[in-house]
């Protein structure tokens, strides 16, 4: 059976002001990286998931139909048994998501991620560029903004 363990997670603390910070946020973002390997550990450290559960909180999807923009995101997600898609990001973030970011590709997805109590925004998050990274943070923004 295949899978991801994060060894030694259930022993790690977060550094000094970690839980502070995200519950004092007026947001938190979570960027398209790897649901498994980036973020995922960070999930794993003990009051972490709990201390974003009190925030507001906006992902970005690091998945596009059923393919990671990049990297093993996808085959991690299979190994796991999480669908591979903005879907299954959903998934992985839930009891803590306020808002999925999501490419307008994935639009037909919006129904499922938001019985997950999610909010679902399809909207170009291809970054192509500067320009494309800004414009993308400028939307992550306005939407986590309209959420209070």
């Amino acid at each position: 059976m295949l899978g991801v363990r994060y060894e030694g997670s259930e022993s790690a603390e977060p550094a000094p002001g970690v839980i502070e910070a995200i519950e004092g946020a007026d947001g938190v973002i979570i960027s398209p990286a790897n649901p498994i390997t980036s973020i995922g550990p960070i999930l794993s450290i003990r009051g972490v998931r709990e201390a974003l559960s009190k925030a507001k909180v906006l992902a970005i999807s690091p998945i596009i139909g059923s393919a990671p923009v990049s990297g093993p995101a996808g085959k991690l997600m299979e190994a796991m048994g999480v669908e591979v898609s903005a879907y299954g990001v959903a998934e992985l973030y839930r009891g803590f998501l306020d808002v999925l970011l999501v490419d307008r590709g994935d639009a037909a997805l919006k129904d499922r991620i938001e019985g997950l109590g999610v909010r679902c925004v399809p909207t170009n998050i291809l970054m192509r560029g500067v320009r494309g990274e800004e414009a993308l943070a400028r939307r992550a923004l306005k939407h986590l903004g309209a959420m209070g």
